[in-house]
């Protein structure tokens, strides 16, 4: 009797700790999810940084041009 009790106690504590291990299994992706969720948003900004990085250097450049031919103008009228 006491040996099927001490059985049944070791199958109640492994039974306990695969139900512990679940829990924790269901909380670590849980929070993996809000991670994920996080990176993606990220990500998201990091893209729109980097275009408006794009669009910012094509302007400065397209100003840089037009500063060059306004520039080249001017010579051309003092050469005058």
């Amino acid at each position: 009797m006491a040996a099927l009790e001490a059985d049944q106690a070791d199958y109640r504590a492994v039974l306990a700790a695969i139900n512990a291990l679940g829990a924790n299994q269901r909380e670590l992706f849980g929070r993996m999810g809000g991670v994920e969720d996080r990176l993606t948003a990220v990500e998201d900004r990091l893209t729109a940084v980097e275009r408006s990085g794009a669009d910012t250097n094509a302007r400065v450049r397209s100003l840089e041009e037009n500063v060059a031919e306004v520039k080249d103008l001017v010579i051309r009228v003092l050469d005058r």
